[in-house]
């Protein structure tokens, strides 16, 4: 796994992009899969939530 990973939130959407790789575990603590560089919806919107679709681009740009 990455030493270097860094979290960033846009303050628009609310998504949350992070680099590197990230592990996802269960409850035991068992790896159920390995990402690089996702990116998290905040904004409620996506369809394939947790991850973001981009669907915010729709939502942000009405708020502008």
């Amino acid at each position: 796994m990455s030493e270097n990973v860094k979290a960033f939130v846009n303050p628009k959407s609310g998504s949350i992009r992070i680099t590197g790789t990230v592990e996802f575990v269960d409850a035991d603590g068992n790896v159920t899969s390995t990402v690089e560089n996702p990116k998290f919806c905040g904004c409620g919107h996506s369809e394939e939530k947790p991850f973001c679709d981009g669907a915010h681009k729709e939502f942000t740009q009405k708020r502008e």
